[in-house]
């Protein structure tokens, strides 16, 4: 799989010359049938090679269901209710929040959309999830989608958009190329940086053209995707959660490295041009540019906060006592949860509503 997936890159390298990072990891992560996240075999979880919150346990599911049910309310209760949830993985939390809700008003009302490009995931999905199967519905892209109202859920999905690498060298800022040595390796080539990046840069972090030797990265793309989600939704809420900081931590000087990270069966490293195909290819997100961006699309920024204020703010005493008395081991998955130093303090929520 790896070799096939590196002379695909190379051979566009090839023909093209040096191509932008962002290609690079475009083609590692979604080349048909090869890159890591449309490959058959493709695991998320314990047994993978990284696990969501999704996979602690249902308590993830069963916290997320009651906002859902709060907007169903705040939209005055309407007949036709959508859940859209866009990279579902393994299908474990769109199985805990349909069970979290059977037997409540909301789910008469209720369809479920799954947005999945790996068909081995869906495969995986549809089997989860056969109590709800008339429920629920798969799609490959959120452009196949027409206008609904209700919730979208991204949990961990902006990480995983491309991004551009970028350096600054003497005032100057570069961006990185992925070209090839003489024995075929990939290497890292640098160019001037375009208008698009440097803009982003300015309005960002201006303050990034005053260090030396700093590399980092920026996601353009959530820009336009934030536009297209904008566009599907007529009224509801989208549900975003990730690791991520503001501008002003994101591209900090202690951060020099930026934060670029790969994920193989468990192990971490931060080089992308090995098990090509085979490792997660993560970047943070920088939450200043989401909400900037959602704001110009026509959302409004509801909430911003850690994994840890978002889930505490949901629950009750008399809801933590159902979850244990349903099953005790619910408490440790909650406190996994929510711990500072953890899932907690590194993982962000940030609400974006339309119409509420």
């Amino acid at each position: 799989m790896e070799n096939t997936l590196r002379e695909l890159i190379l051979s566009e390298i090839r023909s093209k010359g040096p191509i932008p990072f962002e290609r690079f990891m475009e083609l590692a992560l979604y080349a048909p049938n090869m890159g890591y996240y449309l490959r058959e075999g493709s695991t998320i979880g314990r047994g993978g090679d990284f696990f969501t919150a999704s996979h602690l346990g249902n308590v993830f599911g069963s916290i997320l269901s009651r906002p859902i049910e709060e907007v169903w309310r705040r939209m005055g209760e309407p007949k036709d209710f959508h859940i859209v949830e866009i990279g579902p993985g393994m299908g474990h939390l769109a199985y805990d929040i349909l069970t979290a809700l059977q037997g409540n008003p909301i789910e008469s009302c209720l369809s479920y959309h799954l947005v999945e490009l790996n068909p081995h995931l869906v495969k995986l999905q549809k089997k989860r999830l056969e109590n709800f199967l008339s429920k629920v519905f798969w799609w490959r892209d959120i452009f196949e989608l027409e206008h609904l109202s209700g919730v979208i859920i991204c949990n961990e999905i902006l990480d995983a958009f491309p991004v551009r690498l970028f350096e600054v060298r003497d005032s100057r800022i570069l961006e990185v190329y992925v070209g090839t040595d003489r024995d075929g390796e990939f290497v890292e080539t640098f160019y001037p940086a375009d208008n698009e990046l440097i803009s982003y840069l300015e309005e960002f972090a201006p303050w990034v053209q005053h260090f030396d030797n700093y590399r980092s990265e920026a996601c353009l793309r959530i820009r336009n995707w934030l536009r297209t989600l904008r566009g599907l939704l007529k009224g509801g809420l989208v549900l975003l959660i990730d690791y991520g900081y503001l501008s002003e931590e994101y591209y900090d000087l202690s951060r020099n490295r930026g934060t670029l990270m790969c994920y193989f069966k468990h192990t971490t490293n931060d080089v992308p041009y090995v098990h090509i195909g085979e490792q997660d290819i993560t970047a943070h997100v920088n939450f200043t540019a989401v909400a900037k961006w959602a704001e110009e699309a026509g959302f409004k920024v509801e909430n911003y906060t850690t994994q840890y204020r978002y889930l505490f703010s949901l629950v009750d005493e008399k809801f933590l006592e159902r979850l244990y008395n349903h099953n005790p081991s619910s408490v440790i998955q909650f406190k996994t949860l929510i711990l500072p130093g953890g899932m907690g303090e590194s993982h962000k929520v940030m609400t974006l509503s339309v119409g509420l």
